[in-house]
């Protein structure tokens, strides 16, 4: 399908094309027309959000299609589609809203009763705030109060393509092409979002390791640590020293040791070895997946750079007047005018 406008990040960044100026930069280009909006995002800047909402209900003819994991601030401007349609995998979150507090420092009684009542008031405009989504959610899912749907927001709660359609956020189910995964790198951006897991099954990275020596190595070392199969495809004596030689030594560098003793083709490791193993294999999956994220954001910095070079080159181009070299007053002007145009100032 065709997309009009696609928000698949962060919302609020106007150098991924995803804040209110450049959406309604977006729309504006598609005035009087039927706009297609594609939305994946965990959300972003609940100002743009809103601000966002608005601009689909002014523009009047916008259908929002929802794929993958969209939440906050995503659900926010979505709710200013004419119709919603989501993905049948899709997952929708609506919850309260939160803002960063950091407080340091050594406090009197003074200073904490200060910091009290400054915390708050925090906490009353972000009641004020959650009481507004509530009633913004309220107005499209007609059959429930706004008191419902505060205590919705409160449970901060993961819900399906048919949970969505029940409560009356979206118009419509429609397939999707497959199911989103819930990688390891994808969590880790939920928990720097604040976002939730709850409910959600986290899959490993296909890749998470990327080292194939060490996945090979703790493969032959389940073997030979499982009785009843020491290695039953490698019964000769010289292959057995042959894995040795050749992948153990990788293990025995993680270990910090100069070498594995093995006994009959079993190697035998004490728990402080077997967790030293653990936390290597941990620190090369969080490497790994935080190289999947920076590839991922350029990829996306990419793709939108292309999508900025592509509204330029088929935005119209600004008239042009035709240019009488002849003419008078494009005639270069000739030292003997020049001197005559300023000889009255001498």
């Amino acid at each position: 399908m065709d997309y009009q406008i696609i928000i698949d990040d962060y919302i609020g960044d106007w150098w991924l094309g995803t804040d209110k100026r450049s959406i309604r930069r977006q729309l504006a280009r598609h005035k009087d027309e039927h706009v297609d909006v594609k939305i994946s995002s965990l959300g972003g800047s609940l100002d743009d959000g809103l601000d966002i909402r608005q601009q689909f209900i002014d523009h009047g003819d916008v259908t929002a299609h929802l794929h993958g994991f969209v939440a906050s601030a995503a659900t926010v401007l979505a709710m200013g589609a004419k119709r919603i349609v989501m993905g049948k995998y899709a997952l929708f979150l609506v919850h309260q809203c939160s803002n960063e507090v950091f407080e340091w420092g050594q406090m009197n009684a003074t200073d904490l009763q200060t910091l009290i009542d400054r915390l708050q008031k925090n906490k009353e405009d972000n009641e004020k705030i959650d009481g507004v989504l509530a009633a913004m959610y309220a107005s499209r899912c007609k059959n429930h109060s706004q008191e419902e749907l505060l205590e919705l927001l409160k449970e901060s709660k993961w819900l399906t393509a048919q949970e969505a359609l029940d409560w009356g956020f979206i118009d419509e189910i429609k397939d999707d092409d497959e199911a989103p995964e819930m990688t390891n790198a994808l969590a880790r951006k939920f928990n720097a979002a604040g976002l939730p897991l709850t409910g959600l099954e986290i899959q490993p990275d296909s890749s998470a390791f990327g080292l194939h020596t060490i996945l090979d190595t703790l493969k032959a070392i389940k073997d030979m640590l499982t009785p009843k199969n020491k290695l039953a495809a490698c019964d000769d004596t010289s292959t057995n020293q042959k894995i040795m030689d050749k992948e153990f030594k990788t293990v025995a560098s993680v270990l910090k040791v100069d070498s594995l003793a093995s006994k009959d083709g079993s190697v035998t490791l004490t728990a402080d070895q077997l967790q030293a193993i653990e936390d290597r294999l941990n620190e090369l999956e969080s490497q790994h997946s935080d190289d999947a994220s920076t590839i991922a954001e350029r990829d996306n910095t990419i793709n939108t750079l292309e999508q900025q070079v592509k509204n330029l080159q088929e935005a119209p181009a600004d008239e042009t007047k035709k240019v009488d070299e002849a003419s008078a007053d494009n005639k270069p002007m000739t030292s003997k005018d020049m001197y005559n145009s300023i000889k009255d100032l001498i």
